[in-house]
């Protein structure tokens, strides 16, 4: 009787342990995400409304240093990473030569304005409620960042925040606008 109910007990232990893996394998997964970019490429053209009701249209502002940001009200990455992009990019450079645009993937005007009064960001911000913008870059994961040279090609990109890929970012930023105003 005590071996039969060790056997049991053993093989209820591996089936739980087999039923365990098999779920974490199959809901830990992440979507993988795929780029359609690559630093080099030309920009894909896109253009947007912004919340002020100005059209931002990626192949009117050749000549300038571009920061195209995607983003999303729910986004906990999104949010650390916006206030640096208020104070460190957008208050500093904003004005000749540098242009930037915060995409919101899958959101809208009401929601946008909504998240943008209550953090008081001041710099421009656009729907992709389809993601027609957004899946010309890539098929998932936000924030994603992409510096854009006066020449309209990719010189930087990134997906999720952290501190070393904004270092890294606002490394070439301030590379890139320092060229553009010396021409």
């Amino acid at each position: 009787m005590k071996n039969r109910f060790k056997h049991l007990h053993l093989s209820f232990l591996i089936t739980a342990c087999f039923i365990i893996t098999t779920l974490f394998l199959s809901f830990g997964k992440s979507e993988e995400f795929i780029n359609y970019t690559k630093v080099g490429d030309k920009i894909p053209s896109f253009s947007v409304t912004t919340l002020d009701g100005t059209v931002f249209n990626i192949d009117a502002l050749k000549e300038k240093v571009v920061l195209v940001n995607f983003w999303a009200t729910w986004c906990a990455p999104c949010l650390s990473e916006m206030p640096r992009i208020e104070k460190e990019i957008w208050e500093k450079y904003k004005g000749p030569g540098f242009e930037m645009i915060a995409i919101a993937r899958e959101q809208n005007n009401q929601e946008i304005k909504k998240f943008r009064d209550k953090h008081n960001f001041s710099f421009p911000m656009g729907p992709d409620p389809k993601r027609g913008i957004y899946d010309k870059f890539a098929n998932a994961g936000i924030p994603r960042n992409y510096v854009i040279n006066p020449y309209g090609q990719i010189v930087y990109q990134s997906i999720g925040y952290s501190t070393e890929d904004f270092e890294k970012m606002m490394t070439i930023l301030e590379k890139e606008i320092k060229k553009s105003r010396k021409r």
